[in-house]
Protein backbone atom coordinates (compact mmCIF):
# COMPACT_ATOMS: atom_id res chain seq x y z
CA UNK A 1 0.00 0.00 0.00
CA UNK A 2 1.24 3.60 -1.11
CA UNK A 3 1.31 7.15 0.19
CA UNK A 4 -0.28 8.61 -2.40
CA UNK A 5 1.30 11.96 -2.63
CA UNK A 6 4.72 11.53 -1.61
CA UNK A 7 7.48 14.47 -0.91
CA UNK A 8 10.24 15.74 -3.46
CA UNK A 9 13.83 15.94 -1.85
CA UNK A 10 15.42 19.28 -1.83
CA UNK A 11 17.88 20.15 -4.39
CA UNK A 12 18.30 20.06 -7.82
CA UNK A 13 15.94 18.01 -9.97
CA UNK A 14 16.40 15.84 -13.48
CA UNK A 15 12.31 14.73 -14.45
CA UNK A 16 12.24 12.00 -16.95
CA UNK A 17 9.37 12.10 -19.65
CA UNK A 18 7.39 9.03 -20.07
CA UNK A 19 10.24 5.99 -21.36
CA UNK A 20 7.77 3.32 -22.85
CA UNK A 21 10.01 0.55 -22.59
CA UNK A 22 12.61 1.87 -24.69
CA UNK A 23 15.66 0.91 -22.91
CA UNK A 24 18.34 2.04 -25.45
CA UNK A 25 16.58 5.44 -25.31
CA UNK A 26 16.86 5.85 -21.16
CA UNK A 27 20.33 4.39 -21.12
CA UNK A 28 21.56 7.34 -23.06
CA UNK A 29 19.66 10.01 -21.48
CA UNK A 30 21.11 8.86 -18.19
CA UNK A 31 24.77 8.78 -19.13
CA UNK A 32 23.93 12.33 -20.98
CA UNK A 33 22.76 13.56 -17.54
CA UNK A 34 25.89 12.15 -15.95
CA UNK A 35 24.37 9.69 -13.91
CA UNK A 36 25.71 6.44 -15.83
CA UNK A 37 23.79 2.83 -15.21
CA UNK A 38 25.13 2.81 -12.09
CA UNK A 39 25.23 5.97 -9.98
CA UNK A 40 26.42 6.12 -6.50
CA UNK A 41 23.84 8.47 -4.75
CA UNK A 42 26.93 9.86 -2.69
CA UNK A 43 28.38 11.31 -5.48
CA UNK A 44 25.45 12.12 -7.48
CA UNK A 45 24.62 15.80 -6.22
CA UNK A 46 21.04 15.88 -8.43
CA UNK A 47 18.05 13.37 -8.36
CA UNK A 48 15.98 12.11 -10.82
CA UNK A 49 11.93 11.50 -10.82
CA UNK A 50 10.46 9.36 -13.40
CA UNK A 51 7.09 10.85 -14.88
CA UNK A 52 5.43 7.12 -14.99
CA UNK A 53 4.84 5.34 -17.89
CA UNK A 54 7.74 3.23 -17.93
CA UNK A 55 6.55 0.57 -19.71
CA UNK A 56 4.41 -0.74 -23.23
CA UNK A 57 5.11 -0.75 -26.77
CA UNK A 58 9.05 -0.76 -26.86
CA UNK A 59 11.53 -3.08 -27.04
CA UNK A 60 12.03 -4.03 -23.43
CA UNK A 61 9.72 -3.03 -20.81
CA UNK A 62 11.16 -5.68 -17.94
CA UNK A 63 14.51 -4.10 -18.04
CA UNK A 64 13.64 0.24 -17.46
CA UNK A 65 11.82 -1.36 -14.51
CA UNK A 66 14.57 -3.27 -13.39
CA UNK A 67 17.03 -0.20 -13.92
CA UNK A 68 14.63 2.62 -12.50
CA UNK A 69 13.52 0.20 -9.71
CA UNK A 70 17.51 -0.02 -9.11
CA UNK A 71 18.15 3.47 -9.12
CA UNK A 72 14.95 4.21 -6.73
CA UNK A 73 16.34 1.63 -4.67
CA UNK A 74 19.55 3.31 -4.16
CA UNK A 75 17.53 6.62 -3.58
CA UNK A 76 19.24 8.10 -6.44
CA UNK A 77 15.79 8.66 -7.89
CA UNK A 78 11.37 8.56 -7.84
CA UNK A 79 8.97 7.64 -9.53
CA UNK A 80 5.21 7.79 -9.78
CA UNK A 81 2.33 6.12 -11.51
CA UNK A 82 1.14 6.84 -14.99
CA UNK A 83 -1.65 5.43 -16.68
CA UNK A 84 -0.12 2.37 -18.00
CA UNK A 85 1.33 1.27 -14.68
CA UNK A 86 -2.43 1.60 -13.26
CA UNK A 87 -3.59 -0.56 -16.57
CA UNK A 88 -1.14 -3.15 -15.00
CA UNK A 89 -2.25 -2.83 -11.66
CA UNK A 90 -5.93 -3.56 -11.86
CA UNK A 91 -5.42 -6.55 -15.19
CA UNK A 92 -6.45 -4.62 -17.81
CA UNK A 93 -5.38 -5.71 -21.22
CA UNK A 94 -4.13 -2.75 -23.21
CA UNK A 95 -2.03 -1.87 -26.16
CA UNK A 96 1.37 -2.45 -25.58
CA UNK A 97 0.96 -5.02 -21.94
CA UNK A 98 1.13 -8.26 -23.64
CA UNK A 99 4.90 -8.79 -22.21
CA UNK A 100 3.38 -8.60 -18.60
CA UNK A 101 -0.46 -9.73 -19.06
CA UNK A 102 -0.14 -12.30 -21.50
CA UNK A 103 -2.44 -11.26 -24.07
CA UNK A 104 -2.02 -11.35 -28.07
CA UNK A 105 -0.71 -7.57 -28.27
CA UNK A 106 -1.49 -5.75 -31.63
CA UNK A 107 -1.46 -2.08 -32.65
CA UNK A 108 -3.44 -0.41 -35.21
CA UNK A 109 -1.48 1.01 -37.86
CA UNK A 110 -3.80 3.73 -39.05
CA UNK A 111 -6.98 1.16 -40.29
CA UNK A 112 -4.61 -1.95 -40.13
CA UNK A 113 -4.22 -4.05 -36.78
CA UNK A 114 -0.80 -5.43 -36.33
CA UNK A 115 1.77 -7.43 -34.08
CA UNK A 116 3.61 -5.00 -32.32
CA UNK A 117 7.86 -5.46 -32.62
CA UNK A 118 9.52 -8.28 -30.80
CA UNK A 119 9.26 -7.23 -27.11
CA UNK A 120 10.95 -8.65 -24.40
CA UNK A 121 8.43 -10.68 -22.10
CA UNK A 122 9.15 -11.54 -18.26
CA UNK A 123 8.13 -14.66 -16.75
CA UNK A 124 5.01 -14.87 -14.04
CA UNK A 125 8.15 -14.19 -10.76
CA UNK A 126 9.55 -10.89 -12.89
CA UNK A 127 5.75 -9.81 -13.38
CA UNK A 128 4.61 -10.28 -10.05
CA UNK A 129 7.62 -8.39 -8.64
CA UNK A 130 7.25 -5.50 -11.06
CA UNK A 131 3.18 -5.14 -10.05
CA UNK A 132 4.58 -5.25 -6.61
CA UNK A 133 7.13 -2.47 -6.93
CA UNK A 134 4.41 -0.59 -8.90
CA UNK A 135 1.96 -0.42 -5.68
CA UNK A 136 4.30 1.13 -3.80
CA UNK A 137 4.44 4.39 -6.21
CA UNK A 138 2.88 7.65 -5.24
CA UNK A 139 0.30 9.19 -7.39
CA UNK A 140 2.45 12.53 -7.45
CA UNK A 141 5.49 14.31 -5.84
CA UNK A 142 5.39 17.59 -4.48
CA UNK A 143 7.13 19.72 -2.60
CA UNK A 144 6.92 24.08 -2.22
CA UNK A 145 8.13 24.91 -6.06
CA UNK A 146 7.56 21.83 -7.82
CA UNK A 147 5.04 19.25 -8.42
CA UNK A 148 5.20 16.27 -10.59
CA UNK A 149 2.07 14.01 -11.80
CA UNK A 150 1.63 11.98 -14.92
CA UNK A 151 -1.27 13.76 -16.76
CA UNK A 152 -2.96 16.12 -14.21
CA UNK A 153 -2.66 18.31 -11.13
CA UNK A 154 -6.29 18.51 -10.04
CA UNK A 155 -6.91 20.15 -6.22
CA UNK A 156 -10.42 18.74 -5.77
CA UNK A 157 -9.20 15.37 -6.99
CA UNK A 158 -5.82 15.34 -5.02
CA UNK A 159 -8.31 15.75 -1.95
CA UNK A 160 -10.56 13.63 -2.37
CA UNK A 161 -7.75 10.93 -2.10
CA UNK A 162 -6.83 8.87 1.37
CA UNK A 163 -3.02 9.37 2.46
CA UNK A 164 -2.78 6.00 1.87
CA UNK A 165 -3.99 2.76 -0.17
CA UNK A 166 -3.74 0.73 -3.39
CA UNK A 167 -4.12 2.82 -6.01
CA UNK A 168 -5.83 -0.06 -8.42
CA UNK A 169 -9.00 -0.58 -5.62
CA UNK A 170 -8.96 2.67 -4.85
CA UNK A 171 -9.96 3.11 -8.99
CA UNK A 172 -11.95 0.00 -9.20
CA UNK A 173 -13.93 1.54 -6.31
CA UNK A 174 -14.23 4.92 -8.11
CA UNK A 175 -15.63 3.21 -11.19
CA UNK A 176 -17.66 1.22 -9.86
CA UNK A 177 -19.58 4.07 -7.86
CA UNK A 178 -19.44 6.01 -10.94
CA UNK A 179 -21.62 2.85 -12.87
CA UNK A 180 -24.07 2.56 -10.20
CA UNK A 181 -24.80 6.61 -10.97
CA UNK A 182 -24.75 6.09 -14.44
CA UNK A 183 -27.01 3.23 -14.71
CA UNK A 184 -29.93 5.22 -12.06
CA UNK A 185 -29.71 8.12 -14.36
CA UNK A 186 -30.43 5.64 -17.39
CA UNK A 187 -27.21 7.35 -19.07
CA UNK A 188 -25.35 4.03 -19.30
CA UNK A 189 -28.61 2.14 -20.87
CA UNK A 190 -28.91 5.10 -23.43
CA UNK A 191 -24.82 4.74 -23.72
CA UNK A 192 -25.11 1.10 -24.58
CA UNK A 193 -27.56 1.76 -27.19
CA UNK A 194 -25.59 4.66 -29.01
CA UNK A 195 -22.53 2.00 -28.70
CA UNK A 196 -23.87 -1.20 -29.99
CA UNK A 197 -25.68 1.53 -32.96
CA UNK A 198 -22.03 1.64 -34.59
CA UNK A 199 -20.39 -1.89 -34.19
CA UNK A 200 -19.32 -0.99 -30.82
CA UNK A 201 -17.37 1.63 -31.49
CA UNK A 202 -14.54 -0.38 -32.26
CA UNK A 203 -14.75 -0.78 -36.29
CA UNK A 204 -12.41 1.88 -38.21
CA UNK A 205 -15.26 1.76 -41.08
CA UNK A 206 -17.93 2.70 -39.42
CA UNK A 207 -17.73 6.04 -38.36
CA UNK A 208 -20.62 7.37 -36.35
CA UNK A 209 -22.75 9.63 -38.44
CA UNK A 210 -24.41 11.46 -35.49
CA UNK A 211 -23.35 12.92 -31.96
CA UNK A 212 -23.84 10.33 -29.32
CA UNK A 213 -24.66 12.48 -26.89
CA UNK A 214 -24.88 9.76 -23.96
CA UNK A 215 -22.20 7.70 -24.64
CA UNK A 216 -19.95 11.17 -24.62
CA UNK A 217 -21.35 11.61 -21.58
CA UNK A 218 -20.65 8.12 -20.13
CA UNK A 219 -16.96 8.48 -21.06
CA UNK A 220 -16.63 12.58 -19.66
CA UNK A 221 -18.02 11.21 -16.18
CA UNK A 222 -15.87 7.93 -16.09
CA UNK A 223 -13.05 10.10 -16.33
CA UNK A 224 -13.38 13.00 -14.82
CA UNK A 225 -15.05 12.00 -11.56
CA UNK A 226 -12.52 9.54 -10.36
CA UNK A 227 -9.40 11.06 -8.91
CA UNK A 228 -7.13 7.86 -9.94
CA UNK A 229 -8.13 8.08 -13.59
CA UNK A 230 -7.73 12.42 -13.71
CA UNK A 231 -3.85 12.38 -12.07
CA UNK A 232 -3.07 9.65 -14.31
CA UNK A 233 -4.80 10.52 -17.46
CA UNK A 234 -6.32 13.98 -17.16
CA UNK A 235 -9.57 15.15 -18.10
CA UNK A 236 -11.79 14.78 -20.96
CA UNK A 237 -15.06 17.00 -22.66
CA UNK A 238 -17.45 15.90 -25.11
CA UNK A 239 -17.42 16.90 -28.53
CA UNK A 240 -19.74 16.76 -31.24
CA UNK A 241 -19.54 14.13 -34.16
CA UNK A 242 -17.20 16.04 -36.71
CA UNK A 243 -14.80 15.83 -33.57
CA UNK A 244 -14.70 12.47 -33.32
CA UNK A 245 -11.33 10.52 -34.13
CA UNK A 246 -10.17 6.63 -34.17
CA UNK A 247 -7.87 6.71 -31.47
CA UNK A 248 -5.70 2.74 -29.96
CA UNK A 249 -8.85 0.89 -31.97
CA UNK A 250 -12.16 2.73 -30.79
CA UNK A 251 -14.38 5.78 -31.71
CA UNK A 252 -13.15 8.81 -29.45
CA UNK A 253 -16.36 10.52 -28.65
CA UNK A 254 -14.18 12.88 -26.40
CA UNK A 255 -11.05 14.65 -26.07
CA UNK A 256 -8.03 15.24 -23.88
CA UNK A 257 -8.92 18.83 -22.19
CA UNK A 258 -6.00 21.68 -21.62
CA UNK A 259 -6.28 21.54 -18.15
CA UNK A 260 -3.54 23.89 -17.70
CA UNK A 261 -4.94 26.88 -18.88
CA UNK A 262 -7.01 26.94 -15.52
CA UNK A 263 -4.31 26.31 -13.58
CA UNK A 264 -3.50 29.35 -11.26
CA UNK A 265 -1.58 28.03 -8.19
CA UNK A 266 2.45 29.31 -7.55
CA UNK A 267 4.12 25.86 -7.95
CA UNK A 268 5.27 24.68 -11.29
CA UNK A 269 3.99 20.82 -12.26
CA UNK A 270 5.69 19.08 -14.61
CA UNK A 271 3.59 16.13 -16.32
CA UNK A 272 4.04 13.83 -19.13
CA UNK A 273 1.63 11.72 -20.90
CA UNK A 274 0.39 14.14 -23.42
CA UNK A 275 2.69 12.79 -26.16
CA UNK A 276 4.89 16.57 -27.29
CA UNK A 277 6.29 17.03 -30.43
CA UNK A 278 9.89 19.40 -30.81
CA UNK A 279 8.36 20.61 -34.08
CA UNK A 280 5.64 22.89 -34.77
CA UNK A 281 1.88 21.55 -34.61
CA UNK A 282 0.48 21.44 -38.34
CA UNK A 283 -1.76 23.80 -39.23
CA UNK A 284 -5.36 22.61 -39.27
CA UNK A 285 -4.47 19.02 -37.02
CA UNK A 286 -5.91 18.24 -33.38
CA UNK A 287 -4.00 20.48 -31.14
CA UNK A 288 -4.27 20.68 -27.72
CA UNK A 289 -1.25 22.81 -27.23
CA UNK A 290 -3.18 25.77 -28.92
CA UNK A 291 -0.73 26.70 -30.85
CA UNK A 292 2.03 27.00 -28.23
CA UNK A 293 5.77 26.59 -29.06
CA UNK A 294 7.14 22.81 -28.68
CA UNK A 295 9.57 24.12 -25.74
CA UNK A 296 6.86 26.46 -24.04
CA UNK A 297 5.69 26.72 -20.34
CA UNK A 298 1.55 26.40 -20.36
CA UNK A 299 -1.01 28.08 -18.69
CA UNK A 300 -1.75 31.89 -17.35
CA UNK A 301 1.32 31.99 -15.18
CA UNK A 302 3.89 30.08 -17.77
CA UNK A 303 4.55 27.06 -14.99
CA UNK A 304 3.37 23.81 -16.68
CA UNK A 305 5.20 21.74 -18.79
CA UNK A 306 4.61 18.56 -20.46
CA UNK A 307 7.91 16.31 -20.39
CA UNK A 308 6.54 13.51 -22.95
CA UNK A 309 8.32 14.31 -26.02
CA UNK A 310 6.82 10.82 -27.87
CA UNK A 311 9.54 8.45 -27.73
CA UNK A 312 6.86 5.80 -27.01
CA UNK A 313 6.49 6.99 -31.05
CA UNK A 314 9.75 4.98 -31.89
CA UNK A 315 7.60 1.47 -32.02
CA UNK A 316 5.83 2.96 -34.79
CA UNK A 317 8.63 4.59 -36.49
CA UNK A 318 10.16 1.74 -36.58
CA UNK A 319 7.59 -0.10 -38.77
CA UNK A 320 8.95 -0.61 -42.56
CA UNK A 321 11.42 1.89 -41.86
CA UNK A 322 15.45 1.66 -41.65
CA UNK A 323 16.41 1.94 -37.86
CA UNK A 324 19.27 3.78 -39.15
CA UNK A 325 16.97 7.03 -39.44
CA UNK A 326 16.67 9.70 -37.23
CA UNK A 327 13.66 9.23 -34.80
CA UNK A 328 11.37 12.07 -34.36
CA UNK A 329 10.17 11.32 -30.91
CA UNK A 330 12.65 11.26 -28.00
CA UNK A 331 13.15 10.63 -24.59
CA UNK A 332 13.89 13.73 -22.74
CA UNK A 333 14.08 15.45 -18.87
CA UNK A 334 13.72 18.72 -17.93
CA UNK A 335 16.74 19.99 -15.24
CA UNK A 336 15.13 21.97 -12.12
CA UNK A 337 15.78 24.46 -11.40
CA UNK A 338 17.14 25.22 -14.38
CA UNK A 339 14.08 24.94 -16.91
CA UNK A 340 16.29 23.03 -19.53
CA UNK A 341 15.74 20.22 -21.62
CA UNK A 342 17.98 17.43 -22.33
CA UNK A 343 17.01 14.72 -24.87
CA UNK A 344 18.65 11.08 -25.54
CA UNK A 345 19.40 12.03 -28.63
CA UNK A 346 21.07 15.03 -29.11
CA UNK A 347 24.36 16.68 -27.09
CA UNK A 348 22.53 19.66 -27.42
CA UNK A 349 20.53 21.31 -24.12
CA UNK A 350 17.53 23.74 -25.10
CA UNK A 351 16.24 26.28 -23.29
CA UNK A 352 12.44 26.43 -22.70
CA UNK A 353 10.26 29.05 -23.05
CA UNK A 354 8.20 31.28 -20.18
CA UNK A 355 5.90 33.17 -22.65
Amino acid sequence: MARLIQALPDGPLDIIGDVHGELAALEQLLERLGYGLDPDPEEVDRRLVFVGDLTDRGRDSPSVCRLVKKLCDRGVAQCIVGNHELNILRGAEREGNGWILGHDDKFMAGKVSQAFESEEPCDADEAAAIIAWFQTLPLALTRDDIRVVHACWDQNSVDKLPPTGDVAALCDAADDEIEKALKDTGVARLADMEEAEFGGMKDPNQRPTRTLRNLSEKYEVEQTRNAIRVLTSGTEEAVDVDGYAYLSGKWRTTRRTPWWDSYEEEPAVIAGHYWRSRHAATPGGRDIWQGAGPFEWLGPRRNVFCIDYSVGRRFLERTGSDEQGAFNGALAAMRWPERELVFDDTDDRVATVSG
